[in-house]
């Protein structure tokens, strides 16, 4: 019986998991960082297929036709399209006004600039879900993400290209600003990952809290060295140029998927590092499936607009985890009480928004790299540039 009962404790001892030294955990995040050097160095996958040279138009002339009759000079710039001499000029707005500006302001035309066309809403919403589960400290996260606004607009003036990657021409259809990334996608989602970190009662990686130590210090390096690496992946989704799969009457982004699976994965080595609960990645993962579908998923018929996506991504996975308070926790009703109105109220929003503001009478806004505006589909014209 001793020797039973000897046994047994070995084989619990042998059951509980340790979490991994921070240098083995540090050693693995920069494995996953070699590894995403050596897939970016390879070639696209699929590339965005350059306009037509005949169907180019200069975005001057389109904006303001009076300047194709006009006498005066014609617009000097440094740099042609290739074939298309009389292309001087790329797109430009401010939003409710077209440069040169006229004399009003339009709200209207404001909020759908701001809704609608060109965004890339996801890659925040997702990796501030991500991040406030990693980190488990959202005043981090919401430091991280408002730096990296800022850096994206000083990397215009710095280097010539928005965010230090995208060509200037490409800014615009985006109408990326602190509205669209920091108030309609941060916040949302940032709340959504606290909510969920409540009813699930994920183990804080400080249980101590957080003091000024050594250890301390070696946890936060690590914590937030996981956090870079997840949300680099992030540009592995330039591989596939936006390239979707056609289902029925279905588009499903490829780059979306493969870099929402690399980015499961890379959660799953900081789980399995950390020995944190299996069953709580699970749960984190049906949510994170829930807030990725209306992005990776939309309509043949309609534009992907994911701005508008991200109020039923919010929506959806916000119900969902306020029915898990719910039934599944004894966690405070007050919090429930607070939570499940703000999602209701998102999914209404949703399902009346084209009330609220109405889309653009044309797809203008819809295309990237305003050099010579083309019509033909997904498509873009800036590859024809010469320098």
């Amino acid at each position: 019986m001793q020797l039973l009962a000897k046994h047994a404790d070995v084989e619990d001892t042998r059951a509980v998991r340790q979490p991994w030294s921070e240098w083995h955990q540090f050693i693995t995040m920069l494995g996953l960082i070699v590894i995403l050097i050596l897939i970016m160095s390879t070639g696209n996958l699929d590339s965005i297929p350059a306009s037509k040279t005949g169907d180019l138009i200069d975005a001057a002339t389109f904006l303001f036709p009076h300047i194709s009759n006009s006498t005066s000079s014609k617009l000097l710039s440094p740099h042609t399209v290739h074939g298309r001499p009389d292309i001087r000029s790329f797109g430009y707005d401010l939003g409710g006004s077209t440069c040169a500006c006229t004399l009003q302001w339009d709200t209207s035309q404001y909020w759908q600039r701001v809704w609608y066309g060109m965004k890339y809403v996801y890659a925040h919403v997702f990796t501030v879900f991500l991040g406030v589960i990693l980190l488990q400290r959202w005043k981090w996260v919401l430091i991280y993400k408002v730096a990296n606004e800022c850096l994206e607009e000083l990397a215009m003036p710095a280097f010539g290209k928005w965010a230090a990657t995208v060509a200037i021409q490409d800014m615009e259809p985006r109408y990326d600003s602190f509205v669209n990334d920091i108030v309609l996608a941060v916040i949302p989602f940032m709340g959504l990952g606290c909510h969920l970190l409540y009813v699930i009662d994920m183990p804080d990686p400080f249980p101590d809290g957080l003091e000024h130590n050594v250890t301390n210090c070696k946890i936060v390096s690590i914590l937030l060295f996981e956090f870079w690496v997840l949300i680099t992946y992030a540009v592995v989704g330039g591989k596939f140029g936006g390239n979707t799969i056609l289902v029925s009457d279905i588009h499903i982004d490829i780059g979306k998927v493969v870099v929402s699976s690399l980015q499961m994965m890379i959660l799953y080595f900081v789980w399995v590092m950390r020995a944190l609960p299996v069953k709580l990645y699970y749960k984190v993962v049906s949510l994170a499936f829930i807030i990725m579908c209306p992005f990776v998923f939309y309509s043949a018929r309609v534009p992907p607009n994911e701005q508008i996506a991200a109020i039923l991504s919010f929506a959806l996975a916000g119900i969902v985890t306020s029915v898990y308070h719910k039934y599944y926790t004894n966690k405070s009703r007050y919090v429930l009480a607070l939570a499940l109105p703000l999602y209701l109220s998102a999914f209404v929003l949703y399902v009346s928004f084209s009330s609220v503001v109405s889309a653009p009478e044309n797809q203008f806004y819809y295309k990237r790299m305003w050099c010579g505006i083309g019509f033909g589909g997904k498509e873009e014209s800036c590859s024809r540039i010469r320098y």
